[in-house]
């Protein structure tokens, strides 16, 4: 058997590969290996497991509560309303697939709700003072029931004639009847427009005057105080300028603020931002605006400098997204989501 050398096969194959059915067969052996390689990719995608999702228990709860949970968990949710006269309206009565069974991600889950109804005459709010108008409208009687109107927007403008946070008008107007899950939009008075004065904001919630003490066109400084006292949390504890002292516009105001911090994530919480604007960031107007389950709305406005550090408190409802603002240009998105349930 005659043997060859290396350089002896090498040659042999250059002959080979010169010769146009050795090419032909050649491309052939590369096309077939290729199809099979990609094949077999195919095959391995296609026959990967599901992702397997647990289904949570949510009959009882508020819909608009839990559908962010069950979209992150990979499950389709399908309605059907029920109408009631008993119930509160987004009261999930009856789900499918029951609690606890095993399903593959992206599986439709059936959920019957409630839809009331009922309808309730609008209470005036116009001439109070804006936490006992709120508080109102959180406590309505209905039957035998209590029941709450939710608050869309609550805008400011000065006025001569009604004192400081007092409302001025409201939508819907008084006496109209309207569906329970109907927004309140409120108009309150910020004071006189020829001399600003510091408003009492001190023993009130921080969501409640931050809105008012914009309305001042002053910047808002923030004091974070750590509290044991959950029910103290977002409450203004003390202010500088102190209450009926004259504001000019572009002053700055410190308000100290007590924050509980929660271990978990309740639907209904207040939260802390805290960030350091970068070297490489610009100096200027940095904003936050906070879009949650309720509205979008602005939580913090000052001028800042790189190695600034931003410490303020909001309240949140539901899932939230804030938004930090130089200059009218976004700059950094932070999420703060509800606890999922089981």
């Amino acid at each position: 058997m005659p043997k060859y050398s290396l350089k002896d096969i090498i040659e042999r194959s250059k002959d080979w590969i010169k010769h146009p059915y050795s090419r032909i067969a050649f491309i052939i052996f590369i096309a077939i290996s290729l199809y099979l390689i990609v094949s077999a990719i195919i095959v391995v995608v296609l026959t990967k497991p599901e992702k397997e999702v647990k289904i949570p228990d949510v009959v009882g709860k508020r819909y608009a509560d839990v559908h962010n949970s069950l979209i992150r968990k990979g499950l389709k949710p399908q309605l059907k309303f029920y109408d009631v006269h008993d119930i509160d309206n987004d009261i999930i009565l009856r789900q499918y697939p029951e609690p606890g069974e095993i399903v593959s991600e992206n599986s439709t889950i059936r959920l019957l709700v409630s839809r009331s109804n009922l309808t309730i005459d609008m209470p005036s709010v116009v001439g109070m003072e804006l936490p006992f108008a709120l508080n109102k409208l959180k406590n309505l009687h209905l039957y035998d029931k209590t029941i709450s109107l939710c608050v869309g927007v609550i805008s400011y403008i000065p006025s001569e004639k009604t004192a400081e946070n007092v409302v001025i008008d409201q939508s819907p107007k008084a006496g109209e009847k309207i569906v329970l899950d109907r927004k309140v939009n409120l108009l309150v008075s910020s004071g006189s427009a020829t001399q600003p004065v510091m408003p009492k904001v001190v023993g009130q919630s921080v969501d409640l005057c931050f809105p008012l003490l914009m309305s001042k066109k002053v910047f808002v400084s923030f004091t974070v105080l750590p509290t044991n006292d959950i029910a103290q949390s977002g409450i203004i504890a003390q202010v500088n300028p102190q209450e009926g002292q004259p504001l000019t516009e572009g002053q700055t105001v410190t308000i100290q603020v007590y924050y509980y911090e929660m271990k978990d994530k309740p639907y209904y919480a207040y939260e802390r931002i805290k960030y350091t604007v970068p070297g490489d960031e610009n100096e200027g107007l940095y904003e936050i605006y906070v879009s949650d389950n309720k509205s979008k709305r602005l939580c913090y406005s000052q001028n800042l400098k790189p190695g600034n550090t931003i410490d303020c408190i909001f309240h949140r409802t539901g899932n939230a997204r804030v938004y930090i603002m130089c200059n009218k240009k976004q700059v950094k998105v932070l999420s703060f989501d509800v606890e999922e349930f089981d």
